[in-house]
C-alpha cells in the first residue's frame, strides 16, 4: 500500500527539497485514483455524507447456483454475479430415505420485469426442455408465427433464452418462465387450437386419471358444468359450457404427476382429498357400520331427544309432550293428531273446527296466513263505508243513474292552464292567444315581461278589452294575480282570448302569459 511520507521533514532550505516533497505528494494522489475517479469520488461511492458505508453490493439466492453476490452498478439482473456458496453446500448432508415422492412438474421459475422494448429474456435450459411462458399471468404460445421462440444456446450467457416476436408489454410487465419436468408426467402433451368458427368441443386424448389445465386466450379456465368446461375421457374431448367464437386460442395441457410412489403414513392430496371441499373423502376412511357413537356426531343426541314422538293407539297417550304425534286408531280411517300442550288437534284442519272459548264470540273461521290450519278471527269492517256517507262531508260522492258523478258534486274549477305568446317587436295592437269553445273559463293571473323598453298590456276577449286594469311590461317582469277574475262563457259561441298593447316605448321581446281555470259550469 502506498504511504505518504515527508522526505525532508523540517528541511526545506532548498527548492529541490520542496520540489521533491510536492512530487511525492502528487505521486501519492495519482496512485489513489482508479477508473478516472479521484480518492474523494471513490470514497463518496462507498460512504454517505455521515461516513456510513453504502457500497453498491447485492446478494441473492439462485435456485440452481446458490448464494451469490456482485459489486457495482449494472443495467440488467443477470451479469456480474459471483457464487460464494453452492446449493449443495447449503443443503447439508442428506437424510434417511423414507420413500419417493414425485418431483414438482413445474420448476426453475423465473420472473423478469421487462424494460421498454425488451424482447430477449435469458433463461438457461436444454434443447429437450419444454417451457411454459406467461406475461402478467397470461399463457403464451411458442412459434415464430405466434408469441415467442426458445433457444438453449442464445442469450447473453449463451445458456439459453426466450425471444418474443415483439415486445410483450410496456416497461414493468412481468415475464414468468417455467420448465416442465416431462419425466414426471404421463405423456406430457400441450395442444393449441385457434378456432376458425364457433366451436364448443376440442379433441384431447386423456383418461380418468389425467389432470388437465385448460386455457382460453392464455387465461386459465375452471372445470365444472356450472363453470367453464367439462372433460369426457370416454370421447377424448374437452367441452366448453359456452360457445368459443372464431379467432380464440384454446390451449390444453396435461399436468398430472405419475412418478409418485406409496409412502406409508403419508396421504397424498390427489389420492385422498376432495379438491372441491378440501376434506378427506369418506370413502377413503375405514369405518365399519354402527362404529360411530351418537356422542361423536355433533348435535345428534340433542336432535334425537328433541324429535317428535309418535304413538299408535286407540286411546289417548299418557303424559304427552308438546309436539307429540298420535295416530288415533279408534276410528276408520285412522286420524293423525298433534299435542299443542293443552289438547290434541287433528293435523288436517279441513275436517274439524278449532276448539273455541268465550273469547271467540262473534268471530269467524278462516284459513291462517300460512294456509296450514283454521283459526278464529275478528270481523274487520274498517275498510267498509256506510251508505250514510254517500254525498256527505268527508264521505264519498254519489253516482247518478248512468254511473257518473253529478255536476253538483264536481269542484268549480276542473283544471288549470296557461296561454303564452312572445312577440319580438310588438306594436300598439290587439293580439289573439287562444280560442275557446264549449267551456267556461276564468282568467286568474297575468305575467308580462320584455327584454328592453316598456309597453302597456290589457286582456281582451273577442277583440274587446276585458276588465279595467292594465299591466306595464318591462325588463324586470311582472307576475300578477287578478283581484277580480275575468269569467268567459264559451258554451254558446266560440270566443278568442288575447290582449291589447298601448303606450309602446321601444319594447322588445314582449312575453305575455294568461293563467286560466276551466270551470265545471
Amino acid at each position: 500500500m502506498a504511504r505518504l511520507r515527508q522526505q525532508y521533514s523540517q528541511n526545506y532550505g532548498s527548492s529541490s527539497n520542496i520540489n521533491t516533497e510536492f512530487e511525492n505528494l502528487v505521486r501519492y494522489l495519482n496512485a489513489a485514483e482508479l477508473g478516472e475517479k479521484t480518492l474523494g469520488e471513490l470514497l463518496a461511492t462507498l460512504f454517505d455524507t455521515d461516513g456510513v458505508w453504502q457500497g453498491p453490493i447485492e446478494m441473492r439466492k439462485d435456485s440452481s447456483l446458490g448464494i451469490q453476490y456482485r459489486i457495482g452498478t449494472y443495467t440488467d439482473t443477470t451479469t456480474g454475479w459471483v457464487t460464494i456458496a453452492s446449493m449443495d453446500d447449503l443443503r447439508g448432508a442428506a437424510g434417511s430415505t423414507a420413500g419417493t415422492i414425485g418431483a414438482p412438474i413445474l420448476y426453475s421459475r423465473q420472473d423478469v420485469a421487462t424494460t421498454s422494448g425488451q424482447t430477449v429474456f435469458d433463461y438457461a435450459h436444454d434443447s429437450t426442455d419444454d417451457l411454459l411462458v406467461y406475461v402478467n399471468g397470461v399463457l403464451k404460445r411458442e412459434g415464430s408465427s405466434h408469441d415467442y421462440t426458445k433457444s438453449h444456446t442464445a442469450g447473453s450467457g449463451s445458456a439459453g433464452a426466450v425471444t418474443f416476436n415483439s415486445s410483450p408489454h410496456a416497461s414493468g410487465a412481468v415475464v414468468t418462465i417455467y420448465k416442465v419436468r416431462a419425466t414426471s408426467v404421463t405423456g406430457y402433451t400441450r395442444s393449441d387450437t385457434l378456432t376458425t368458427g364457433n366451436q364448443v368441443q376440442f379433441a384431447f386424448a386423456h383418461d380418468e386419471e389425467t389432470v388437465l389445465q385448460v386455457y382460453k386466450n392464455g387465461i386459465l379456465q375452471r372445470e365444472g358444468g356450472s363453470n367453464d368446461y367439462t372433460t369426457s375421457p370416454q370421447n377424448d374431448v374437452v367441452t366448453f359450457t359456452s360457445t368459443v367464437a372464431s379467432g380464440n386460442l384454446v390451449s390444453i395441457i396435461t399436468v398430472e404427476n405419475t412418478s409418485t410412489t406409496t409412502v406409508t403414513g403419508i396421504m397424498m392430496e390427489q389420492d385422498f382429498v376432495n379438491t372441491t371441499t378440501g376434506l378427506i373423502d369418506f370413502a377413503k376412511l375405514a369405518i365399519d357400520n354402527d362404529e360411530i357413537t351418537q356422542a361423536k356426531v355433533k348435535d345428534l343426541a340433542t336432535d334425537l331427544s328433541a324429535k317428535a314422538k309418535i304413538t299408535t293407539a286407540s286411546s289417548t297417550p299418557s303424559s304427552p309432550a308438546t309436539g307429540n304425534l298420535w295416530l288415533d286408531t279408534s276410528s276408520t280411517p285412522n286420524i293423525l293428531k298433534f299435542y299443542t300442550g293443552t289438547q290434541w288437534l287433528q293435523t288436517s284442519p279441513d275436517s274439524t273446527l278449532p276448539t273455541f272459548t268465550s273469547s271467540d264470540a262473534s268471530k269467524y273461521v278462516r284459513v291462517n296466513g300460512a294456509g296450514t290450519a283454521l283459526e278464529y278471527a275478528t270481523v274487520d269492517l274498517s275498510s267498509v263505508l256506510a251508505t250514510s256517507q254517500r254525498g256527505a262531508a268527508n264521505g264519498v260522492a254519489s253516482l247518478d243513474s248512468t254511473g257518473l258523478l253529478p255536476a253538483s258534486q264536481l269542484p268549480s274549477a276542473l283544471t288549470s292552464g296557461n296561454m303564452y305568446l312572445k312577440i319580438a317587436s310588438p306594436s300598439n295592437a290587439t293580439y289573439t292567444m287562444e280560442k275557446f269553445w264549449k267551456m267556461k273559463i276564468q282568467i286568474t293571473a297575468i305575467s308580462v315581461a320584455t327584454t328592453g323598453g316598456t309597453i302597456v298590456v290589457q286582456p281582451q276577449v273577442n277583440g274587446t278589452l276585458a276588465g279595467s286594469a292594465t299591466y306595464t311590461a318591462n325588463s324586470s317582469g311582472s307576475d300578477t294575480t287578478l283581484g277580480t277574475v275575468l269569467e268567459i262563457d264559451c258554451n254558446t259561441a266560440a270566443k278568442t282570448v288575447g290582449f291589447t298593447t298601448t303606450s309602446n316605448s321601444s319594447a322588445a321581446n314582449l312575453e305575455v302569459v294568461l293563467a286560466y281555470n276551466i270551470m265545471s259550469s
